[in-house]
């Protein structure tokens, strides 16, 4: 139950974590590039309406021009047709202008024929006229500022000018006018007259005038326009920002762990990653610590869940005090937190030293966290080393590193910790992976193996010491893999206890070895009572009895050629459900025995306590000496008080033949052990048996 608990933490934890990265992706970068993507469009609009516009102003006014050179072309075309000499055509042109537009006229050679001004075009610098036609623009000789616009755009040339005469270099401003009267920039342009003559050329003088209005209506639409476009951007732009407060503070109650008011796992994951792949970490050693507080739940248990939270508080404070710049520490969940250290150090040797310091500095600091309360702390640590390239000159960034793994590895080495005395923390090696591996392996596959029936029952012959005869056996599991390999049950037996899955297996068993008993009677075969272990987790169910009747009688067995052996540590927790238990199989009509009897404190109250059948002596009985005498004592002493209460005596892992022998001369009603023969196949063993008779 507690592996299905800590598999939907987890799964709930991996789909938290996810939507958090979402959430993240998703609120931030497409309001940013929908803002810059908003503001350029706006600009770029406005740009193009003030230019539109601007262009629209200026050929209006050059259009003017241009249709006062058409007028004196074709009056001068008119002239001519008359009679007129190009001369007198000239003049009478002069009288027909009213004499506002001064006029040079040229021949088919270019000799000038007629001037009325002082000033002249200048042939060498030309203007582009850009209105569709073959018009050309000539620089008057007087405007020395338009020397350097040399077959340049008259428009450009007008705009620059102009905009130079709105910020004061204007000379042609004229103050008794109105104020948005005021011509801010004047220019002469000389314009070549389209006239049906081909031997003549007419240029007539035209003044171009900028007021200050036309720049002062530009710039209202402009800024009219500007605004039109900015406003929806600029409120896009608050929205942006808004939204970005919004993330983070989002962002930050995400990082935020609501027990202890601190960081969480999902911020120690991201951030962590982040750390130790930067590339000026690239040199450094760092080590994933995960540190574990032992029965906590007992703890909260005992002064309530108030104090239990308040304790975790203290600790995730305590280790933001012992946690240097560059480093991390956040709660994972329980009493369980990750810590992110960096190990300064020449080797990895020096690094391990130092870091083994410093852990079990914080471990000790951590126990006088509550001086009135003892509590007890694990660690377990996984070294982020750095990466060599291949010539081992330089070290290379690191690159996708899975801190999630890390952790777990860190785990691995905590959970390694349980299983020694004194030692409180360890280092990731990978044989521990290897071996959290197999145990997953395990926990993932038996259930499979259990209904493919990849299991077999092995048996163990029980001898009678006074004629050496097979009177029995005990049943043992063995699982056989796919390449035929047979795995020992102390390779999977301890992780099924630690998963619950050990009760399948003992169903397994029983059903196999009822099955395997009514076979033997309805082939005739010798039938012998065969012995088959219970799991604690197995006696602390209730209507036990009743379910193992079932799985008996399904084949049709004999009750009474089935035993099942009990563990004496079994009797240490829920004594009266195991007391009901033993007693509905005894009246089922199933024989009972005390396994590994000597290894428990209550041996004798279980003898007291507990009608049984048999009591199998303890191996450590027999692991000394033979000839000691206190041993030899002690076995006595036991086989004669169980002999007294009706009770048979069987002895397993018996190895020599001094221990047989000492056995029969004490009473000893069965031997089991190596001495006369392994854990054995059904069908050798059926051999044996009747090599036996």
């Amino acid at each position: 139950m507690r592996n299905k608990d800590t598999k939907e933490e987890m799964r709930n934890k991996g789909t938290k974590e996810k939507r958090v990265e979402k959430f993240r992706k998703k609120r931030f970068w497409p309001a940013i590039v929908v803002f810059i993507g908003v503001t350029f469009f706006s600009v770029s609009m406005v740009m193009a309406f003030v230019a539109f516009f601007t262009t629209y102003v200026g050929a209006t006014k050059i259009s003017r021009m241009h249709e006062e050179a058409v007028y004196a072309g074709a009056s001068f075309d008119r002239l001519m047709e008359s009679g007129m000499t190009a001369k007198e055509a000239g003049e009478e042109l002069q009288v027909l202008l009213n004499g506002d537009t001064e006029l040079y006229l040229l021949d088919s050679g270019r000799n000038m024929i007629m001037s009325t001004g002082t000033s002249r075009p200048r042939f060498d610098v030309s203007v582009d006229f850009s209105l569709g036609g073959n018009e050309v623009v000539l620089v008057d000789s007087v405007e020395e500022s338009l020397a350097a616009y040399n077959d340049e755009s008259l428009m450009n040339i007008i705009m620059d000018l102009a905009f130079k005469g709105v910020y004061g270099k204007s000379e042609f401003s004229r103050r008794d006018a109105g104020w948005l009267q005021e011509g801010i920039f004047e220019q002469k342009f000389w314009m070549q007259s389209p006239i049906k003559q081909p031997n003549y050329f007419l240029y007539t003088r035209q003044e171009l005038k900028i007021q200050r209005q036309d720049i002062f209506y530009i710039g209202m639409l402009g800024t009219f326009a500007l605004f039109a476009f900015l406003v929806p951007s600029a409120f896009l732009f608050i929205n942006t920002i808004r939204a970005i407060v919004v993330q983070r503070r989002m962002a930050n109650l995400m990082y935020l762990d609501i027990v202890t008011g601190g960081r969480n796992w999902i911020y120690f994951q991201d951030m962590a990653g982040k750390i130790v792949t930067r590339h000026r970490n690239r040199r450094k050693t760092y080590a994933v610590v995960e540190l574990h507080m032992e029965r906590y739940h007992n703890y909260c248990a005992c002064y309530g869940v108030s104090a239990g939270e308040e304790l975790l508080e203290s600790m995730d404070g305590f280790l933001e005090a012992r946690t240097d710049k560059g480093e991390l520490h956040a709660r994972y969940e329980g009493a369980d937190f990750a810590l992110l250290f960096c190990c300064k150090g020449e080797s990895e040797q020096e690094c391990r030293e130092k870091i083994l310091r410093r852990v079990r500095s914080l471990l000790a600091e951590l126990t006088g966290l509550r001086p009135e309360q003892k509590l007890h702390f694990h660690a377990g640590i996984c070294l982020i080393c750095p990466n060599l390239t291949e010539r081992g000159r330089h070290y290379a960034d690191r690159k996708n590193v899975d801190i999630r793994e890390m952790y777990s590895c860190a785990n691995t080495a905590r959970l390694e910790t349980n299983c020694m005395l004194e030692q409180r923390f360890a280092f990731f090696e990978p044989e521990m992976q290897e071996k959290q591996l197999w145990s997953r392996s395990v926990v993932e596959n038996v259930e499979a193996a259990l209904h493919q029936e990849v299991f077999q029952v092995y048996l163990q012959p029980k001898y009678s010491p006074s004629d050496k005869k097979i009177v029995g056996a005990e049943a043992l599991a063995r699982w056989v893999n796919e390449a035929g390999e047979v795995i020992q049950p102390d390779r999977f037996i301890s992780i099924m206890e630690e998963n619950g899955l050990i009760t399948k297996l003992d169903d397994y068993m029983i059903s196999h070895v009822a099955k395997l008993l009514s076979e033997w009677t309805i082939q005739g075969k010798k039938v012998m009572p065969i012995s088959i272990n219970l799991s604690k987790a197995h006696l602390s169910q209730e209507g036990l009895a009743e379910h193992i009747c079932r799985l008996v009688d399904a084949y049709g067995p004999r009750h009474e050629l089935i035993e099942l052996e009990v563990k004496e540590g079994a009797f240490f927790e829920e004594k009266d459900i195991l007391t009901e238990t033993v007693k509905r199989l005894k009246d089922y009509g199933f024989g009972v025995s005390l396994d590994d009897f000597g290894t428990g404190y209550s041996s004798l109250n279980s003898l007291k306590d507990m009608q049984l059948d048999a009591v199998k002596l303890d191996t450590g009985f027999f692991r000394g000496e033979s000839d000691s005498r206190r041993g030899e004592l002690i076995v006595r002493e036991v086989i004669r008080m169980v002999r007294g209460l009706d009770m048979r005596v069987v002895a397993e892992g018996v190895e020599k033949e001094e221990q047989v022998d000492f056995l029969t001369e004490s009473g000893c009603d069965m031997i089991q052990g190596f001495y006369f023969a392994r854990p054995m196949p059904v069908c050798e063993f059926e051999k044996k048996v009747e090599m036996d008779g």
